[in-house]
């Protein structure tokens, strides 16, 4: 018995250690499963963490509370609206050009959908006010505000936080007008209602819910058209678009990364008339995408989602495409400084797509540089200046085209912590309704 007992103990070494070297080979080389082994980790980590903070939430990376910065004769004037996780949880706030706050809605997600059992899986149901996030917002010149609550649904809210309507159909991300009184909104098409032959090869949409294990329908991301009421007028899916265009390699790649979100659809934009006169095959009220996970932008038909353009890179992990006044196309490129250590900021680009030329707008300079993994905004303002929201950095900052910082505001979370500000943009002074930022 001794024997054996001494035989089970060094099998069992032997399979530990098996394991230990497996998961450092698939750890270096991002093979599957690892990628979603150390995703569903974090996940569960997240969830369970507790504490009086958010786990997303990264430690400070700047000096300085509220406006650090602030030249008026240079800076575009206006109120800053900004979103995220902020002192107080969930949050959109009104910022005067001196940064004093003018108006606050709260996006409360257990005030909004107090019938959340009965809508949402149990998994998807945040465990508190810590365990959920906005991005993506519409404010409206009578104070109310459209918010997205990523991957559960949209609120418009009145002046007072109170809903007017909401919509739970798992959208998330970015709220973009029609110019008709609806808007494009990035959703999910369930896994159960999605084609056989748009899954992996050998997984089911069962085995793809229990790799995610927390009921995220991302897999088939598509494109949403939402009446002014809260309801859809049409659903498009994005995952479709790709594999009918046979965009194999994009498709592949993903898949490497993090096989239940392969385009992780994070923007839409409507085509100008000057973008479409620079790209044969769109027309101007095609779609603009951003699909972070393949590094790819590409134009869908309004309409059908047929693809009909794409430049995959040389960005990477791309947010927030905007498209110029002379139809030219640019974007916030996050960029992933655990690749490479050549890596040390993000960006934001400008690219040309006749001549596929690629410029770097920001950072200007060595002192220039900023940094966000996830998310990240910017926004091109009248006078020639950029208003750059760096998320995870819990800045908002505008910057001339020489790279002169005019105006500077950031939010600590607590001692310890940032806030998380998923989105900010910059409206004139008078853009509000008299009275409509009173409650």
């Amino acid at each position: 018995m001794k024997g054996q007992a001494t035989g089970d103990r060094v099998a069992f070494s032997a399979l530990v250690m098996a394991a230990v070297i497996l998961g450092g080979i698939l750890g270096v080389t991002r093979t599957f499963p690892f990628p979603e082994m150390l995703r569903g980790a974090q996940s569960l980590k997240a969830l369970i963490s507790g504490g009086n903070r958010p786990e997303v939430l990264r430690k400070i990376t700047y000096p300085g509370s509220g406006l650090v910065v602030h030249h008026p004769q240079i800076a575009q004037p206006g109120l800053t609206i900004i979103q995220g996780i902020l002192p107080g949880g969930n949050q959109i706030r009104v910022l005067g050009a001196n940064g004093v706050e003018l108006h606050r809605w709260h996006a409360d997600f257990f005030k909004i959908w107090p019938d959340a059992s009965d809508i949402f899986p149990k998994e998807r149901i945040p465990v508190s006010e810590m365990h959920y996030y906005t991005h993506g917002m519409h404010a409206r010149p009578d104070g109310s505000i459209l918010v997205n609550f990523s991957g559960l649904g949209v609120a418009l809210l009145d002046r007072c936080s109170r809903p007017i309507w909401r919509a739970s159909n798992w959208m998330h991300h970015s709220i973009t007008p029609a110019n008709d009184g609806r808007y494009w909104i990035p959703g999910h098409i369930p896994l159960e209602r999605t084609p056989r032959e748009y899954l992996p090869h050998n997984f089911s949409a069962e085995r793809l819910n229990q790799i995610r294990g927390d009921g995220y329908a991302g897999y088939n991301n598509s494109v949403m058209l939402v009446n002014s009421d809260g309801t859809i007028d049409r659903e498009l899916s994005v995952l479709e678009s790709i594999y009918e265009a046979g965009l194999e390699n994009a498709i592949y790649a993903s898949q490497q990364e993090y096989i239940v979100d392969p385009t992780h659809i994070n923007d839409i934009e409507v085509v100008t008339a000057a973008l479409a006169e620079k790209i044969e095959t769109a027309e101007a009220g095609d779609l603009l995408l951003s699909l972070r996970a393949m590094n790819l932008v590409a134009i869908i038909d309004e309409a059908t989602g047929e693809l009909k353009w794409h430049q995959q890179g040389p960005w990477l992990r791309q947010h927030d495409v905007d498209i110029t006044e002379d139809g030219n196309i640019e974007l916030f490129n996050n960029r992933f400084k655990n690749l490479t250590p050549t890596v040390d900021t993000s960006q934001i680009v400008r690219f040309d797509p006749v001549t596929r030329q690629t410029e770097v707008i920001h950072p200007a300079g060595e002192n220039d540089k900023f940094y966000s993994e996830i998310m990240g905004s910017h926004q091109a303002l009248d006078n020639g200046n950029r208003l750059i929201v760096e998320s995870t950095a819990g800045r908002v900052f505008e910057t001339t085209p020489q790279g002169a910082i005019v105006w500077d505001f950031r939010l600590p979370f607590d001692s310890e912590t940032t806030s998380l500000i998923s989105d900010a943009t910059r409206v004139p002074v008078d853009y509000f309704n008299e009275g409509a930022l009173g409650c």
